[in-house]
């Protein structure tokens, strides 16, 4: 018997301090926003057996006027791959992007979240939230270089 309380004391006392450690990587990954949130417009869409072309163009603080296509291919019905490009003018200059990701349906709403390369070499998480219904699209710019 009190080999076996010996025993639960001691295994208690190694799975403290791990319970301990387990939340201790919550909020490490702090992402600062590029710009405040832009408003996109829809200006096509062109529908595939296994994917959507989806074009559009918006005023995009630090890129300036922007148009840019999105590649989706669809791995089931409510997700899937995403790549693309984009270009922003800006005081008549032009920055190249492209981007590659995931994205996900709920409903008439489809959410991507895009790695973005651009040609100054800075990069981006861009969350991209597409209202289908309404043809607008808000994207969420975040420094990851």
């Amino acid at each position: 018997m009190k080999n076996t309380i010996n025993s639960l004391v001691l295994s208690l006392s190694l799975l403290i301090p791990a319970v301990g450690l387990a939340g201790h990587h919550e909020g490490v990954l702090k992402l600062e926003k590029r710009q405040a949130d832009s408003a996109m417009q829809v200006t096509s869409v062109i529908l595939g057996d296994d994917g959507t072309t989806i074009t559009a163009t918006g005023d995009m603080g630090t890129y300036g006027k922007v148009y840019v296509t999105y590649n989706l291919k669809m791995t089931d019905m409510t997700s899937g791959t995403v790549t693309g490009q984009g270009r922003g003018v800006l005081n008549n200059d032009i920055a190249f992007g492209a981007f590659s990701g995931y994205y996900f349906r709920e409903g008439a709403t489809i959410t991507m979240h895009n790695i973005v390369q651009i040609d100054d070499g800075s990069q981006n998480l861009d969350v991209i939230t597409l209202d289908t219904a309404k043809s607008e699209i808000l994207v969420q710019a975040y420094v990851l270089k």
